[in-house]
């Protein structure tokens, strides 16, 4: 690698990271051997695939690569947590659709109808870590895993199965599709989508706590995944999505007559301090890739600016480009 990409690297992993606050507790779960569990109560070390800046400046430029190309946004919501049997056996009918829908359990095996069901509770309730029968924690985590609609479902029930058993391996857990046409629902949605659950207490004792960040890495999870299955998508938030700046209209009353109305149209910026943090990211994301020997980070600059549409964005990188040219 030239000093000049050594740059670009070490420049796109300074103001990346902080754009997409990149850190290796938020990856995804390494593929493991099946005799080796980990749970997700355990915090991903630094050493990871990321622990270099050059690692960290091409994951940048994966993601900033999805978000030109609109890639899908995966979903995964922790929903309300099932507290003692009595809401684990609610979950499960309700996932199954009362016995209707396969459930696939951590072992790959598939269970359907109303006597299956009452023999996977009873294994809930009295296998591995017993649940007790007046609980004052969470016994169970409930997570939807969810694609736009025209996902190929089965790649999505995939790609689930991939990243339950890289993140929950050593833990009961259940898992049902639910699709449009397979939902006895009388509203099914029509976003494909996995239901999965988890129960809080593994094999060995430990037990999950989700925060912040394991749910950021869950998302990577599912999305690294959905990948390796052939399905574009990416995890970037809401507010690294945005594309125009927000307005607001002031109607302003003359002070003297009270009775005219100025500046009926005038408009204010109203950006709230975090997005302009983020602008800010992305300007010196962008400068750093309009100013690489390489033709695709340029290339990215060029698309990026387009796709944020932000007319300052666009002079300030034209400008530096333009001088960039004649050096």
């Amino acid at each position: 690698m030239s000093s000049t990409g050594g740059q670009i690297d070490q420049k796109l992993d300074e103001w990346g990271s902080r754009l997409f606050n990149v850190s290796t507790e938020t990856l995804p779960r390494p593929r493991r051997s099946t005799g080796s569990p980990l749970g997700s109560a355990r915090p991903v070390r630094t050493g990871g695939r990321l622990s270099t800046s050059q690692a960290r400046a091409t994951y940048v430029r994966q993601k900033l690569q999805a978000m030109v190309r609109r890639s899908p946004q995966v979903v995964v919501k922790l929903v309300r947590a099932p507290k003692g049997m009595k809401g684990i056996s609610n979950n499960l009918t309700y996932i199954s659709r009362d016995g209707l829908l396969e459930i696939e359990d951590q072992d790959g095996q598939v269970i359907q109808g109303k006597e299956a069901v009452a023999d996977l509770k009873a294994e809930w309730r009295d296998g591995g870590m017993p649940i007790a029968a007046d609980p004052t924690m969470r016994d169970a985590f409930h997570l939807v895993l969810s694609m736009p609609t025209r996902t190929d479902p089965l790649s999505v029930q995939c790609a689930a199965r991939d990243f339950a058993t890289r993140e929950f391996s050593g833990f009961q857990y259940a898992m049902v599709l639910h699709t449009f046409e397979t939902d006895p629902d009388p509203h099914p949605s029509p976003h494909p989508h996995v239901h999965l659950t988890v129960k809080a207490a593994g094999l060995d004792g430990r037990r999950l706590n989700p925060r912040k960040a394991d749910l950021q890495r869950w998302r990577e999870g599912f999305a690294e995944a959905l990948r390796e299955h052939g399905i574009e998508a990416t995890t970037t938030s809401r507010i690294h999505r945005t594309t125009h700046e927000r307005w607001k209209i002031q109607h302003l009353r003359d002070r003297t007559t009270h009775t005219k109305l100025l500046g009926r149209q005038k408009r204010v910026t109203h950006m709230p301090r975090k997005h302009r943090e983020v602008m800010r990211h992305y300007e010196q994301v962008l400068r750093t890739l309009a100013r690489s020997d390489r033709g695709e980070d340029r290339q990215l600059a060029a698309d990026l600016v387009r796709y944020l549409g932000g007319r300052t964005l666009t002079l300030k990188t034209e400008r530096d480009r333009g001088n960039d040219r004649e050096r």
